[in-house]
């Protein structure tokens, strides 16, 4: 790191505070979609001005942001584009008026700023677990229940179900009938796809992945909904960049909210929010540029690569670890974070 840099004035602790946040934030990130929070606060306890440290995490972030947004774009129906689009351009308009305002808010009402939202984070993925089980217990309790109440022997029960006379002749007849249905179903299909195809169409066929989010779990999303997105897009763009949390952190709460995970896949939801944070990052930093605010090369520079490695052990993490195991971090490591900025805030 060159010696003018925020960088070369750290100490070793102050190194390793702002390395494992960047890393656990990104991690979170690629996971989850939620791990902004994480770093801004260790910047802020290090010294680092909020302007500079949200400026220099933003450009840090944009490379490891592009990068998941062709990953995630491979998988057909992860990515809701009409209902990202909608709010993203709006983010992008609330993130300029952001990073107009951010160098002239105060430090300590930011800091606190970023303590409610970390907390109201934790608070809600607390409280969702939670509920997740108690349900389970309750179903769990259930189900023992109408295991005792079942009467009858096993055995009994296997000679009742066997089918008698006529019932056996109409499975057979039934049998058939299926068997006929389908001989005539793989007659009347179409005939197999032309091998010369465009380039265009070959390059789709390179790039996209086999997997696909069932139609079901995606998110068709409707024109009341996307006007509802518009709205929340501005307000969203602005405070992330108030706060240099990033907007999912504010969205993706918002939209498990409003949906539900049993409407829409939690993966359609990281998924529009990627492309809301891609939007709203690059027009807070050509915001901020414009209004004079410089990021830091030498922060820049340590942040950027904990960004791509992070993110990237994210995604591979989440193809094996739990959703419960992922949230439950998460929540741990909001509410510390919560804690440890409000009360920086409170003895500045």
């Amino acid at each position: 790191m060159s010696s003018g840099t925020l960088v070369s004035g750290m100490g070793p602790g102050e190194l390793v505070l702002v390395i494992l946040a960047c890393g656990i934030g990104a991690l979170l990130i690629g996971a989850v979609g939620i791990g902004g929070v994480v770093i801004l606060p260790a910047l802020l306890v290090v010294g680092v001005q909020p302007a500079v440290g949200i400026c220099s995490i933003y450009i840090a972030f944009m490379p490891a942001a592009c990068a998941k947004l062709l990953v995630l774009g491979r998988i057909r129906g992860l990515i809701p584009w009409r209902a990202a689009l909608s709010c993203g351009s709006t983010a992008a308009i609330g993130a300029a008026i952001g990073g107009v305002l951010v160098e002239s808010s105060p430090r300590r009402a930011l800091t606190y700023l970023v303590g409610v939202f970390a907390a109201l984070a934790g608070a809600r993925d607390a409280w969702e677990l939670y509920s997740r089980k108690m349900k389970q217990r309750g179903e769990r309790r259930a189900e023992d229940g109408r295991r005792i109440e079942e009467p009858g022997d096993s055995s009994t029960n296997e000679i009742a179900s066997r089918p008698r006379g006529d019932d056996a002749k109409r499975s057979a007849d039934g049998a058939a009938g299926v068997e006929e249905a389908v001989v005539k179903l793989e007659i009347s299909a179409p005939p197999p796809p032309r091998s010369c195809a465009t380039f265009r169409e070959r390059v789709a066929a390179a790039y996209m992945s086999a997997d696909s989010i069932p139609e079901d779990l995606r998110w068709n999303v409707t024109e009341r909904e996307m006007a509802i997105l518009a709205a929340m897009g501005l307000f969203i763009g602005c405070a992330s960049v108030l706060t240099g949390t990033g907007g999912p952190l504010i969205l993706i709460p918002v939209l498990l909210m409003w949906k539900g995970d049993e409407r829409i896949s939690r993966k359609v939801i990281v998924g529009c929010a990627s492309v809301v944070a891609a939007c709203l990052v690059t027009a807070a930093v050509i915001s901020m540029s414009v209004t004079g605010v410089r990021p830091d090369v030498g922060l820049t520079l340590l942040i950027a690569p904990c960004a791509i490695v992070g993110m990237a052990t994210g995604a591979r993490i989440l193809q094996f670890a739990s959703r419960e195991f992922l949230q439950a971090a998460m929540t741990t490591l909001l509410l510390a974070v919560a804690a440890l900025t409000i009360s920086k805030a409170a003895t500045d």
